[in-house]
């Protein structure tokens, strides 16, 4: 399977760029398994619970932001839960075309996780939290046309840049459901509410609304 391959690859891009040469020449010797004998157990069994995957994260401190790092950790997430789906299905012999993938992977979420003022009952949401929201369904869509038109390695460069358009755009999309819900953005997790200076703020969750451009707070 052709997909199975070209997502492999698009792992060890994403570490070789990132200098993790340990993990890389392990992604790598596991391409050439499946090279020589279609071999998808080796990926596999190095993402389980006892693999050399099983802790790997990418360190917040070796990209120029927070957000850079997010992004990336994000894309190589996505990709490694790709790998899972299309290795599962080699496995069971069946054959996944890219409709497939388009209608089934990467789907957006209708929650977002912010924050509220047990004091004065004020809603937060900060910018980490608004990418968190956004990410799956631009992330699914980078990587499906990766693996559709052969161009994974520039979808891996546009994420792991900050460049992909879409990203301002949601970002901006999600932020007027906020302005509309009367929960205010942050640039980051709020430790004091802005309205009451109480510190007793709590996550709290928001459902996507299908009727407006507005969330729905949901009950602790």
């Amino acid at each position: 399977m052709e997909f199975y391959e070209i997502t492999l690859k698009g792992m060890k891009k994403i570490l070789d760029d990132c200098k993790e040469e340990q993990y890389a020449e392990i992604v790598g010797k596991c391409i050439a398994k499946w090279q020589s004998d279609r071999d998808v157990r080796c990926m596999l069994t190095e993402f389980a619970d006892n693999g050399r995957f099983r802790t790997f994260r990418f360190r917040s401190a070796d990209f120029s932001s927070a957000e850079q790092a997010f992004w990336t950790n994000q894309l190589f997430g996505g990709l490694v839960a790709m790998m899972i789906q299309l290795g599962g299905f080699i496995l069971d012999g069946h054959t996944v075309g890219i409709d497939f993938i388009r209608s089934n992977f990467g789907r957006p979420t209708d929650v977002l996780t912010g924050y509220q003022c047990k004091s004065c009952g004020k809603f937060f949401a900060s910018a980490l939290d608004i990418d968190k929201y956004i990410s799956l369904p631009i992330i699914g869509k980078r990587i499906a046309d990766g693996l559709e038109n052969g161009s994974l390695d520039d979808e891996i460069d546009i994420i792991m840049s900050l460049s992909a358009p879409e990203i301002e755009k949601e970002r901006n999309r999600a932020k007027l459901r906020c302005i509309n819900t009367n929960i205010t953005v942050t640039e980051e997790k709020p430790v004091m509410c802005q309205s009451c200076g109480s510190k007793r703020i709590d996550p709290h969750k928001f459902l996507r609304s299908v009727k407006a451009p507005v969330f729905v707070p949901l009950n602790s």
